[in-house]
């Protein structure tokens, strides 16, 4: 099959539920349309929904953009949210024209305002003394030269920019030009869709075009609970028997799969990814779901628990969940950590072949320090991932959790330099001692300097006389 084009006509007709040409998607005749939104309704909205500041911004953005005869839209997501009265967003602009000139105007026009141009991309950020910001792209085109390939790009005007998003409820936008402002563009319905809870691309080689639409489409749905569309269901299993994904490189599937696996709703999401046929993107399909399921669950309380007791900690969350799916399959890890850049990759094969000795071996442990050492022996991703298997009352969580709060931040009262000027020579000996001395801090033998240079001289380590 050729790739799809999305350099198309600018001149768009406006209900594309009759007719959008050749190559689109046609929905059911008896469609119900949402009724119209007036300019001065959505005016009204945005003063509701915004607030007065946030429209005054917009309005003077809009009126710069004019004088520079590059009109500025609300577009995609920010647009798709307002409708839905969402919190309020990440606002994305779309400028038909220069957006470097549109952000410097802004930036020396409004107060405190200050831009920053990135001119490989051709878009630019917009900066406000309190935080916010908004962010502004030239509208544009895209041709796909071949299936899955990176898109080439050139500047059109907004109808076009809209026809090349990936579903409908993104192919929305609202005016800010100060003679139309708030004039709402739906050409392909996505407010209808959205009303009615359905996911719809935009033409029939979108997700040959960009298979990584499929996983933003998967988000989507959990996130807003939509349906695919009939067409364009058929139009993924299609892309799958073509085996799209493959195109990928591993950089931009682990991009995807990992905003999926940082959905609050997770498992709600794996549930579709089993609807979608998707599972073998990121292991086997499981033969009972409804357990891993609640593994993830368990997994996701284990990352708030540590998140709200350490705070400044870095932790790899997709580890902890990778790490849980892969825990019956270490070969599918193996596979994809060749090609996927995962943070803390690494680590994850080590814990796949441990985890399963640790519970026994926990069990075995007689002194504190045996068991510090076996939680020592796994990543935090991969401890966390074992404390998922057990409910929270479980002996194995509470030993997990008790070494995370307190034995992995106890340290030895002496260090090297204090070892080495008591006579201790500096080499793999000293560093044995070392490691006797944090096991006894951790079985309570020692807790300060002179408790353990007792406990040096008891051991022979040191000699009685030493002072």
């Amino acid at each position: 099959m050729t790739a799809m084009t999305t350099d198309r006509p600018t001149a768009i007709n406006p209900d594309p539920r009759i007719s959008m040409g050749e190559g689109s998607l046609d929905a059911q005749s008896t469609t119900p349309s949402a009724g119209p939104l007036p300019a001065t309704q959505i005016h009204q909205m945005l003063r509701q929904q915004w607030g007065d500041a946030l429209l005054r911004r917009l309005h003077g953005i809009g009126r710069i953009a004019a004088n520079l005869g590059t009109p500025a839209y609300l577009v995609g997501g920010c647009v798709r949210d307002f409708l839905q009265n969402h919190p309020m967003p990440d606002i994305d602009l779309a400028i038909e024209g220069d957006v470097r000139a549109v952000a410097e105007a802004c930036s020396a026009e409004l107060s405190g305002a200050q831009c920053t141009y990135h001119p490989h991309f051709g878009t630019a950020i917009l900066r406000y003394p309190d935080g916010f910001q908004l962010d502004l792209a030239r509208c544009r085109i895209e041709h796909y030269p071949a299936p899955a390939a990176l898109p080439e790009v050139q500047p059109a005007a907004i109808q076009a920019d809209l026809i090349r998003r990936d579903f409908t409820i993104n192919a929305m936008a609202i005016s800010l030009d100060p003679e139309k402002f708030g004039e709402f563009l739906d050409p392909y319905g996505g407010r209808t869709d959205l009303q009615r809870r359905l996911l719809r691309v935009l033409h029939p080689h979108s997700f040959l075009d960009d298979p990584t639409r499929i996983l933003r489409g998967l988000r989507f749905a959990v996130r807003f609970q939509l349906q695919l569309e009939a067409s364009t269901r058929d139009l993924l299993e299609e892309a799958l028997t073509q085996n799209i994904f493959a195109r990928l490189s591993g950089a931009r599937l682990w991009r995807e799969l990992k905003y999926l696996l940082e959905l609050t709703d997770l498992p709600a999401a794996l549930e579709e990814l089993g609807a979608w046929q998707l599972w073998p993107l990121l292991r086997p399909t499981p033969l009972e779901v409804e357990p891993l399921l609640a593994k993830i669950r368990r997994g996701q309380q284990e990352i708030h628990w540590f998140h709200r007791h350490f705070p400044d900690e870095k932790l790899c969350d997709a580890a902890v969940l990778l790490t849980i799916l892969w825990r019956d399959i270490p070969w599918a890890a193996e596979k994809r950590l060749h090609y996927w850049p995962v943070t803390d990759g690494r680590y994850i094969l080590n814990d796949l072949h441990r985890l399963s000795e640790i519970p026994a071996a926990l069990a075995k442990a007689s002194h504190p320090s045996a068991v510090a050492q076996l939680w020592e022996s796994l990543s935090l991703p991969g401890i966390l991932a074992l404390l998922a298997e057990y409910p929270e009352t479980d002996t194995i969580t509470k030993s997990g959790r008790y070494y995370l709060l307190k034995q992995r931040g106890l340290t030895s009262p002496l260090n090297g330099k204090d070892l080495q000027a008591m006579g201790l020579a500096p080499g793999p000996q000293l560093g044995k001692v070392l490691r006797h001395l944090h096991d006894a801090r951790l079985d309570g033998a020692i807790k300060d300097k002179e408790t353990a240079r007792q406990w040096l001289i008891r051991q022979g380590i040191l000699p009685s006389i030493q002072p």
